[in-house]
């Protein structure tokens, strides 16, 4: 991407040089996202991948960058469910239990002190657990504060596998019910 960026802009005028670099910086941004959402600490690495990406680069006629997309697919969805002993589970939920503010906790229903069943190792501190990365990353993406707070949210309520989806709130509903 590096490469296509360079070449792009060696080419155009500054306005396109311009698009090119906020292209750029929107897949780069997208990366501490979806590392929080899917990477997990291993016996391996701290900070390992369990997810697959896929990065499209489109080029208009004149092969100058114009857009990109990226497509991801998660490759170890029982990591919610269940870790290795001395494993932990996905990013994000140590990042919002470390990192949240008292407002935050209160708002998202997630108190102080609280130990959950599926976030072993949680006494780990780790430089994968910067919740603020995160969030800067999210909000430079175009997902604002108020989307951002809806997704954290911590909502108790009955969850059957039938009812469950991708998303952060039944991940929630289901892995932090309390030990």
């Amino acid at each position: 991407m590096k490469f296509y960026a360079s070449v792009a802009a060696s080419v155009i005028s500054p306005k396109g040089n311009e698009t090119v670099e906020r292209i750029e910086k929107r897949v780069l941004d997208s990366n501490p996202v979806m590392e929080a959402f899917g990477n997990a600490c291993t016996l391996r690495n701290n900070n390992s991948s369990r997810f697959g990406k896929y990065i499209q680069l489109q080029l208009d006629r004149f092969h100058h960058l114009s857009s990109a997309s990226i497509q991801t697919f998660l490759l170890e969805k029982t990591r919610v469910a269940y870790q290795a002993p001395n494993e932990r589970n996905f990013h994000i939920f140590y990042q919002i239990t470390k990192g949240a503010t008292a407002e935050e906790r209160l708002e998202w229903n997630l108190p102080e002190g609280a130990h959950y069943r599926w976030l072993p190792n949680s006494e780990r501190n780790l430089d994968e657990d910067c919740f603020e990365v995160t969030r800067d990353a999210m909000f430079h993406l175009g997902i604002d504060r108020s989307t951002q707070n809806n997704i954290f949210k911590v909502r108790y309520k009955a969850w059957s596998p039938q009812s469950c989806c991708c998303c952060l709130e039944c991940l929630f509903s289901v892995g932090f019910l309390q030990k």
